[in-house]
């Protein structure tokens, strides 16, 4: 009897294994399409896969190395393509639609209108985060909102209308607020799903680090370490390693003769570094009271670095004889399309200023004004 048993639970578990998904099965299924063609496209052709279709029905199967936004092409014979996105993983996922609902959306795009996409859990919730932006305007505190926006999508050039603009601008800021509030509750009820953690990109830079490595603690440890976390993960790991109290990044850049300036050259002073371009009239404008700051402060101890982030070379040497500023200036080096000292300082616009203390350490990096800035220096000063 126990021999029985034990070959019956054999049996159920090699049909356990035989059953269960170990890739992908994405299945179409579009009334009305007829035949033709259907392509699978994913991430610089990690997935690039042609199928045939017949009578609106189509199969891909394969495994995707990580879950990420595909793209299905579905190609009847003698009609128009239509490009159908979704979030593909290793699941058995359809998509079931009419052909006859064929149509343009708001934004001018040939879609399937009303077509379902099931079996994709990554899908969900990446189409419930998605659809807050509709779900948040619809209420009713939002509605001058949603009649402002109606005025812009209608006529855009509304917005240069300074008092337009502003009055939009405050009621936009509300409604984003509101929006990326619902979403963060979503993402907090998925931390097992890939497209949860992904949503976090387009908030994690206005977070404070804090509350972000709290939420991206929440997450399974897959998802975590999953391709669409990437860049979270890159940004709270930069961000760990310049907050304040933390070593400053050490840099080598060459001034305008060439010559080479490091940071650690200026050890035992407190340093500002001013980030700025050529092309920045905000950072221009701020010159004026750098000066006066510069002034007031090099005799005690204080060194000023401006860092600029110009991409051209000409202009940033056409400003520096514009300008005159009398304190040390060096250009940063672009790699691979990012300025290379600039992300080190996570500076995502400029003007920045940064704040090192004598013994090298990051005290603050904000945007300021001359009397916050001498507020900081003041303090580390004592």
């Amino acid at each position: 009897m126990k021999m029985e048993k034990y070959l019956m639970l054999l049996v159920m578990s090699v049909l356990f294994a035989c059953n269960s998904q170990a890739g992908y099965v994405l299945k179409g299924v579009f009334k009305g399409a007829g035949d033709g063609k259907a392509v699978l496209m994913m991430g610089k052709q990690v997935i690039c896969d042609t199928v045939e279709m017949k009578a609106g029905k189509f199969v891909f199967e394969g495994e995707t190395p990580h879950v990420g936004f595909a793209l299905v092409v579905v190609a009847p014979e003698g009609k128009e393509a239509v490009q159908i996105s979704l979030v593909l993983e290793n699941s058995r996922i359809e998509m079931r639609g009419n052909w006859k609902n064929v149509g343009m959306n708001e934004e001018g795009d040939l879609i399937v209108k009303g077509m379902t996409v099931t079996g994709s859990r990554n899908h969900d919730v990446e189409r419930e985060l998605s659809e807050q932006y509709r779900v948040v305007e619809a209420l009713p505190e939002f509605k001058k909102y949603a009649e402002l926006a109606k005025k812009v999508l209608d006529t855009p050039e509304i917005l240069e209308d300074t008092t337009f603009f502003w009055m939009y601008r405050k009621e936009f800021d509300a409604y984003m607020a509101r929006v990326k509030e619902e979403q963060l509750k979503i993402i907090v009820a998925n931390p097992s799903v890939e497209t949860a953690a992904y949503q976090l990109y387009f908030m994690m830079n206005e977070m404070p680090l804090e509350q972000l490595e709290q939420i991206f603690g929440l997450f399974d440890e897959k998802v975590g370490e999953s391709e669409l976390a990437s860049e979270v993960r890159a940004c709270i790991e930069l961000r760990q390693r310049i907050e304040p109290g933390r070593p400053a990044p050490e840099f080598t850049l060459a001034r305008r003769d060439g010559s080479l300036l490091s940071l650690s050259d200026f050890r035992g002073k407190v340093v500002v570094l001013d980030f700025w371009a050529s092309w920045c009239k905000p950072c221009r404008a701020s010159f004026p009271w750098v000066r006066e700051f510069y002034k007031e402060y090099k005799d005690k101890g204080v060194e000023i670095i401006g860092m600029s982030i110009d991409s051209n070379r000409a202009s940033w040497e056409k400003a520096l004889d514009e300008e005159q500023l009398p304190w040390p200036q060096v250009i940063d080096e672009t790699v691979k399309g990012s300025y290379r000292v600039g992300e080190l300082y996570h500076v995502l616009a400029v003007p920045m200023f940064v704040v090192v203390d004598k013994e090298g350490k990051i005290v603050v990096r904000a945007h300021m004004e001359k009397k916050e800035l001498s507020a900081v220096v003041e303090e580390v000063l004592i």
